[in-house]
């Protein structure tokens, strides 16, 4: 689309956000990453309101090579050692997962709405589902027994789990912690599990990884859940260039404040 990326180029020039020629517009802007940055820092300038995805069609023609399929992104897990216990990651134990594009997007939007980390909200659907459509409405298997809540959230589960995860972040820092594991830990508690105290009828051998037939962990001390959560977030999600560029698209396609154009070179 020549003549409306050239109509784009020439407005961003007139009004001095642009001094390169031209041509050296559409080739640093031929490449989709950049593209989405333009878009970004346009959106935070209030120069352009639509999504990231309106931007492209609108002003650029992309290679069908260069988008992603939003239907199901495969995530493989390619961990060569767990995080958590140390130790090396056999083909039986890996978290594969297929992640259905639709779901992601919400929990990314809705993240954010709430001032919760994108990745670390994935990572926590991960951890408690592994997008199994058998939780597809519920993605973080929120039990709500309270009347009054539990119309809220089947209203809107997604939101509502991001609001109850930014409460128990702040509840993490009431009480004094600090560390990023420490405060993921707050959305599995932080009692003991395993040992003498597992009431379960068919005691748990082992959690995370862990052995906990004989002395239980204590959360409180030792934050494998938000172990594995991080684990999960930094080393599978964040290493599928899908799921990022979905994660950026999806903010990016929200907009923040105002700020100076600063096109990306």
């Amino acid at each position: 689309m020549p003549n409306k990326n050239r109509a784009l180029y020439d407005q961003l020039k007139s009004e001095g956000y642009y001094t390169k020629s031209y041509d050296q517009f559409v080739s640093q802007f031929s490449n989709p990453d950049k593209l989405a940055r333009l878009h970004d820092v346009m959106q935070n300038d209030g120069l352009y309101t639509k999504t990231v995805d309106d931007f492209k069609n609108q002003f650029f023609q992309l290679p069908d090579s260069d988008k992603v399929d939003y239907g199901v992104i495969p995530v493989k897990d390619t961990r060569e050692n767990d995080s958590v216990t140390n130790m090396p990651v056999s083909d039986n134990n890996r978290l594969h997962a297929n992640i259905d594009t639709d779901s992601a997007k919400e929990i990314v939007s809705k993240a954010k709405k709430h001032g919760v980390d994108p990745y670390t909200a994935l990572a926590v659907a991960y951890q408690e589902t592994g997008y199994s459509n058998e939780y597809g409405d519920n993605p973080f298997f929120v039990l709500v027994k309270n009347p009054d809540e539990l119309t809220k959230f089947q209203k809107d589960p997604v939101d509502y789990s991001m609001q109850l995860m930014s409460d128990k972040n702040k509840y993490a820092k009431k009480l004094g912690k600090k560390s990023d594991e420490d405060i993921i830990q707050a959305w599995n508690g932080y009692g003991k599990v395993g040992g003498n105290n597992d009431l379960s009828i068919s005691p748990i051998k082992k959690m995370y990884g862990v052995d906990v037939s004989k002395n239980p962990i204590d959360m409180n001390k030792n934050p494998v859940y938000g172990k594995r959560v991080i684990d999960i977030r930094d080393n599978i999600l964040k290493k599928n260039p899908d799921i990022v560029k979905l994660v950026n698209e999806t903010t990016s396609s929200q907009g923040g404040g105002q700020g100076t154009l600063d096109l990306p070179q």
